[in-house]
This record gives C-alpha cells, sequence and structure tokens, in this order.
C-alpha cells in the first residue's frame, strides 16, 4: 500500500516518548473543493464525535503535523515494517 502515490506510511516509534497524539485516535478529512470544510471524526467509548469547525479542525492539523515530524520518514517506516515482519514467528499449524 506505501507504494501507492496517495499514500504515506510513517511509524511513530515507542522511542518517541509522549506525543501530541496521546489524547486519542482521530481522523482527518480534507477535501479538494475548497467548499468543503476539512472534517474530524473521533471514535471512543462515548460515542462518535465530528467536528467541522475550523478552529477545532486546525488544532488536530497540528497535532498531525507534530505526529508527523516526530515519526519517522516514510523510507525507514517501511524498512522497520518490513524488519518486525521478518521477525514474526512463523504461525503454528495444527
Amino acid at each position: 500500500m506505501s507504494a501507492l502515490p496517495k499514500i504515506t506510511l510513517q511509524v511513530l516509534p515507542f522511542s518517541a516518548g509522549p506525543h501530541a497524539g496521546l489524547d486519542g485516535d482521530f481522523t482527518m478529512f480534507s477535501f479538494s473543493d475548497p467548499a468543503d470544510p476539512d472534517l474530524v471524526f473521533i471514535e471512543n467509548s462515548g460515542g462518535d464525535l465530528y467536528l467541522e469547525d475550523t478552529d477545532r479542525t486546525q488544532r488536530y492539523r497540528l497535532i498531525f503535523s507534530h505526529l508527523q515530524a516526530a515519526a519517522l520518514n516514510p523510507v525507514e517506516s517501511v524498512r522497520t515494517l518490513t524488519n518486525v515482519q521478518r521477525n514474526l514467528p512463523e504461525p503454528e499449524r495444527g
């Protein structure tokens, strides 16, 4: 998937320590049409939340930028995941 043109894969290793994403998972949606505002989707045990107002979506865009900066670059990320995959034990067959 990381070879596809619109996909960028980055790994944020545990060694990065505390980071801006520790508040929880979120998904950002950006659209090519400027008339469609950014949207942030947050899912948790309390329910789903959609954020559309600019102040709140900007906050999540900033968090996302900090996560990208703290993560391994795309080449290092793919290399890391490939190494992890190679070192996984073979599944037991029964």
